[in-house]
């Protein structure tokens, strides 16, 4: 920045000496008529380009608006070339004299981004360009009459003397301007037509100060075509002139008034939120009015889920930041986030605007804030809530599918096994004792198989012993080495301690089916009032927690208890579980 300020200096140094070269120039002139006049006007139009271009592209040195102005003050010294004695010089001068009129259009054009937006509008500028420096070729070339009077020097460029074909080029050009006058002045409406209220307010001053000078031009475009006997070199008339120089200082109106605007759209909000309850008054509509934005929405931070939602807390996706037409301040209150405020691009002009009114209106943005986190929890609530219950039912179907084929059918066949039993007592002990130690192996294998089903509904030692050795139990269990780093001595709460339960028992499940993993480790923490479970393995990774039910069944039963879960699992580098549950 500091550097960008050093030579935006030295530019504006540069346009005061050729401010200077332009004085000595009309000062020595010898077909100058009006030289107080000129010495005065033609270096304050000038420098009134260059100064306010200057600080434009200082305020915003993305913005191409200030280079353009600063281009028109450039290009207006170089016309004044054309009060030199020198007919060489005075050639240039005459030729490069309309060039500033091109930038002029172009910087309407393309006010206030910088940047011509349409196709339409690109032609145009490019036409003009090709118009001011190279219909007029010609007509030099031809030795067309570019004298003003007698006192003014010759054609310097004329290869030879064929005036009336030199007057054909310039009545072409004159054609061409006028139509392109009449081009701008349309492009001019349909840009303020299409224009945003916040982007009509910024324009005002600018656009209708350059319609009038298009207005102007116009008119003396068409009294030159019917009466002047050289229109490409003849000059603005007096009222072109005054709109044209009047177009840096309607830049700075536009901009001192938006200051002023600001400072009282800033005052009313600050009334109107006081009266806000009385007049029942939604603070969107409040700062809408302040900021002159109809289109202005608002987003809430929840900090539960750490993302942005509405008022009726539902997510909201902002704005990129590569929009043209949306753009997002955010407010923070203590270095905290509160609120965005979504808003048209063109107060961006006047960033300190949103963020003054979203000061202002801070404290009501926290009570919206809060309100819309309560809705979003409740949101959340319900959601999870449903999916516990749809868990729950899906892993009653699994037990009950697994009862039925499992220790029940191993308990009918046992039954049957006694019922023969019973038969062959009497007449054959000897089958009758193989039935009955094949029934109590049967027996032995339904006990196992119905303390693996009670330990998938909750673990007895977990309720017995508490967490740790619930884990070590887990961890022995495992295919694959797994060490259990750290676990807290005390007991936590039976819900927390549940839930960190299965989401170690899941992970390692997963880790066991899909990881590849030659190590685990197993660690839970106690961290600012959250147990912090983490499960980290040196599996192949790439585990997607939307892609399966294990998971997403372990976010919901967090959800419920409002934790969160972690996923992270870059390819080839393994997997890394993170629960955080709140554990007052």
């Amino acid at each position: 920045m500091t550097s960008l300020r050093y030579a935006l200096i030295a530019l504006f140094a540069a346009s005061v000496a050729m401010a200077a070269v332009v004085i000595a120039l009309v000062v020595s002139s010898d077909h100058e008529t009006a030289k107080p006049l000129m010495a005065t006007v033609a270096p304050f139009i000038g420098l009134s380009f260059c100064g306010t271009g200057v600080f434009a592209w200082l305020r915003r040195p993305h913005n191409r608006f200030g280079a353009l102005m600063t281009a028109v003050g450039f290009a207006w010294f170089l016309s004044g070339l054309a009060e030199a004695n020198d007919p060489w010089v005075y050639t240039l001068g005459v030729y490069v004299g309309p060039l500033y009129l091109v930038l002029v259009g172009h910087m309407l054009l393309a006010f206030p981004s910088g940047r011509l937006e349409t196709t339409s509008a690109r032609t145009l500028v490019v036409i003009g360009y090709l118009t001011a420096l190279a219909v007029q070729i010609p007509f030099f070339l031809l030795g067309g009459d570019i004298g003003g009077d007698d006192n003014a020097p010759r054609n310097a460029w004329a290869l030879t003397d064929n005036p009336d074909g030199a007057q054909v080029f310039a009545v072409v050009a004159q054609l061409v301007a006028g139509c392109l006058i009449v081009w701008l002045g349309l492009q001019l409406w349909e840009k303020r037509k299409v224009a945003s209220p916040p982007q009509r307010r910024a324009m005002a001053p600018v656009l209708w100060t350059g319609v009038v000078l298009m207005v102007t031009l116009a008119v003396a475009v068409v009294g030159e075509l019917f009466g002047a006997s050289s229109p490409v070199v003849s000059g603005p008339s007096v009222a072109s002139l005054i709109a044209f120089a009047a177009l840096p200082w309607a830049f700075v109106i536009g901009l001192l008034r938006t200051r002023y605007s600001r400072a009282g759209a800033v005052g009313d909000l600050v009334e109107r939120l006081n009266a806000q309850g009385a007049e029942g008054e939604s603070l969107r509509d409040a700062l809408s009015d302040a900021l002159g934005d109809r289109s202005l929405a608002l987003a809430f931070w929840s900090r539960g889920s750490e993302r942005y939602v509405d008022s009726h807390g539902q997510p909201v996706d902002l704005p990129p930041a590569t929009s043209r037409s949306r753009a997002v301040t955010e407010i923070e209150r203590e270095s905290v986030p509160v609120a965005a405020i979504v808003h048209d691009a063109a107060l961006l002009d006047e960033p300190g605007l949103v963020r003054a009114a979203g000061a202002a209106a801070a404290l009501a943005l926290e009570n919206e804030r809060l309100e819309a986190e309560l809705k979003a929890r409740v949101a959340e609530l319900q959601v999870s809530r449903a999916k516990v219950i749809e868990v729950g039912m899906a892993e009653r179907r699994a037990l009950e599918r697994n009862l039925h084929d499992g220790a029940q059918q191993r308990l009918v066949a046992l039954s049957l096994q006694l019922g023969l039993a019973k038969t062959k007592l009497r007449s054959d002990p000897d089958v009758a004792e193989r039935i009955l130690d094949g029934a109590r192996a049967e027996l032995a294998s339904a006990l196992e198989e119905l303390r693996e089903l009670a330990r998938g509904i909750h673990p007895a030692i977990l309720t017995d012993r508490g967490l740790a050795p619930a884990l070590e139990a887990l961890a022995s269990r495992a295919p694959v080495p797994v060490e259990v780093d750290e676990v807290p001595e005390g007991r936590m709460p039976m819900p927390v301690e549940a839930v960190a339960y299965f989401v170690v028992a899941e992970s390692l499940t997963n880790m066991a089916k899909y990881a590849d993993a030659e190590y685990a480790s197993v660690r839970v923490l106690r961290e600012n009032g959250y147990a912090v479970v983490e499960i980290e393995d040196n599996g192949i990774g790439g585990a997607d927690p939307s892609a399966g039910s294990g998971l997403r069944g372990l976010a919901d039963r967090l959800a419920a208890l409002d934790g969160r879960l972690e996923v992270d699992s870059p390819p080839g580098v393994g997997t890394t579980v993170r629960a955080r549950i709140p554990c007052a």
